[in-house]
């Protein structure tokens, strides 16, 4: 059944047969959508079926925020994507230490033999910066959490490796954050001189 934007949202937002219908095919377009995109996961995998049913709960809570800038398959497809994007970073991250964690945020900062002489001296004066006031201005626990979340480490699993939750782990960032421009802003960059030699990236 082909149904308008609209519609979609009607029967997804009703009771009874016409909410069950439209739930069904919503979720046959959703799994044969990720079965798709990940081609490694076939439709009966975990990661398509937990990704599609998680997908289909968080789709009916946010209903009302449709707003029809894209097809309704369009932007309850794109929810259940990222889902399992997620899904697969927690994965990738599970079993790993926060040592490893805190390596692999490291080893995302570009070195100066890895940085384009196209992006010049100031961009590797800066990262020469910001690897000193990572090392030096940090306590060990926001260094651990920044260079986790540098490595695009699931905030779910830092927060697990350092023993606390979600809320906690924000407030030991946002502080690291604070402490990081601090401490480049006393070697004289400015936020706009910053800002303008990240930009030419």
């Amino acid at each position: 059944m082909q149904r308008t934007e609209s519609q979609w949202v009607d029967d997804l937002g009703s009771e009874g047969p016409f909410r069950e219908q439209a739930l069904t095919d919503l979720r046959s377009i959703l799994v044969a959508g990720l079965a798709r995109a990940f081609h490694e996961s076939g439709p009966d995998s975990i990661l398509v079926q937990d990704s599609v049913q998680e997908a289909l709960v968080l789709i009916l809570k946010r209903l009302e925020t449709f707003r029809g800038d894209s097809r309704f398959t369009t932007w309850a497809m794109s929810i259940a994507t990222r889902l399992a994007l997620s899904e697969l970073r927690r994965a990738r991250w599970k079993d790993v230490s926060l040592d490893e964690m805190s390596a692999a945020g490291r080893s995302s900062l570009p070195t100066s033999t890895e940085i384009p002489a196209s992006q010049g001296y100031e961009r590797e004066q800066l990262m020469a910066v910001v690897r000193t006031a990572i090392a030096d201005s940090l306590t060990p626990r926001q260094r651990d959490a920044i260079l986790a979340e540098l490595a695009d480490v699931p905030p779910e699993e830092i927060a697990i490796r350092l023993g606390t939750n979600r809320n906690a782990l924000y407030k030991v960032v946002y502080d690291g954050r604070v402490r990081l421009r601090q401490a480049i802003l006393r070697t004289g960059w400015s936020e706009a001189h910053v800002l303008e030699v990240l930009g030419g990236r």
